[in-house]
């Protein structure tokens, strides 16, 4: 029989900006890693939509997981219930920079304008050529109407 393991699942904490996390230790009770994992981050406040929402994930002693419990009762951030309480926080020094953002790079007006002028450049082009496409087989089918009165 598998029996219940301590955990210590390091996880991706939001609400404090798109681009920042806090990382926080949950101390958890699971039959494996991967179940330690789930349930860490379906825990309120973890990051749920990031792939790499879990950072890291570690089997600890009973006597480990009561000192992380303990732990997180006592943090503020854990305890707040709403952005007035967070606020008072200072949060400054455990912030972390998220790169799950920065792969999508922002265009510029100029940009954005460039690109879509020759969108529709590509699409007369492609509109044109179908048009004459279209008339030469209209042209075709008459001959042939022609042809066989």
């Amino acid at each position: 029989m598998n029996e219940a393991k301590y955990f210590k699942v390091v996880a991706k904490c939001g609400h404090v900006g798109k681009r920042n996390y806090v990382p926080i230790a949950f101390a958890v009770v699971a039959k494996s890693r991967k179940d330690a994992s789930r349930v860490t981050r379906s825990i309120p406040r973890v990051k749920h939509n990031h792939k790499d929402a879990i950072l890291s994930c570690e089997e600890i002693s009973y006597e480990e997981y009561l000192d992380l419990s303990e732990i997180n009762k006592k943090d503020p951030y854990l305890n707040c219930h709403s952005t007035h309480e967070q606020n008072k926080i200072n949060l400054e020094g455990r912030l972390v920079h998220d790169t799950h953002h920065d792969h999508r790079v922002k265009n510029t007006h100029k940009e954005r304008k460039k690109y879509k002028e020759k969108k529709n450049r590509c699409l007369e082009a492609s509109t044109e050529w179908l048009v004459y496409t279209i008339d030469d087989i209209i042209d075709e089918e008459s001959d042939e109407y022609e042809y066989s009165n």
